[in-house]
């Protein structure tokens, strides 16, 4: 069974905003160096029925496909994220020994988890949480996982649209990152955030 630092289930926006940022930390960091990550991505992601005009940062008019596959290619040029397509069905175990099992038959070990399932439907086993009527949705039928500032318990977080953020792109980014930056400071015991200066020349 392979075994990572830390599964993300979920490759839309906050999964891989997740990702990146905590593949970002791999190179500036030791006590990130030698961590992995992977993330589980069913597919359903929100974003690939967008057309972008209100993000910023974001040209008008992106194409939600494009920008994923952008963010994914993004995520994956770190040495310490890998993506891959599949449908996580149930989570078991404890914090720092996680079993996470795919549809497909897989099962990978993890110290940490994050749910970034998005708000349509979220039918994991073993979330440790109910999945209850999302509190920020556009329309009825949305759900989220509850949860306190987007810890479930120890060793399991959830992000984006499956924490209670809205569905607009910036804040499922935002929350992304977010929860990658309480991982990283988890790991180095203080809080951390990571930044990039401009390099003078």
């Amino acid at each position: 069974m392979q075994k990572y630092d830390v599964i993300i289930i979920g490759g839309g926006v906050s999964g891989l905003s997740c990702a990146i940022t905590l593949g970002s930390a791999g190179p500036k960091m030791e006590v990130a160096s030698a961590k992995n990550i992977l993330v589980i991505d069913a597919g359903k992601s929100h974003l690939n029925m967008a057309e972008l005009h209100n993000v910023p940062g974001v040209a008008e008019g992106t194409k939600g496909p494009e920008l994923l596959a952008s963010l994914a290619a993004r995520a994956e040029a770190y040495e310490n994220v890998v993506l891959i397509k599949d449908t996580v069905t149930s989570v078991s175990g404890s914090a720092g020994a996680f079993t996470v099992t795919t549809e497909a038959g897989e099962t990978f070990e993890a110290d940490t988890v994050v749910f970034a399932n998005g708000m349509q439907t979220i039918s994991v086993e073993g979330i440790g949480a109910p999945v209850v009527d999302h509190v920020r949705a556009p329309r009825p039928g949305m759900v989220m996982i509850e949860n306190s500032n987007g810890v479930i318990g120890e060793g399991k977080y959830v992000t984006g649209c499956a924490a209670g953020a809205t569905s607009m792109f910036a804040s499922a980014a935002g929350y992304g990152a977010q929860t990658a930056t309480d991982i990283i400071s988890a790991w180095a015991g203080k809080y951390t955030v990571i930044h990039d200066v401009l390099k003078k020349s």
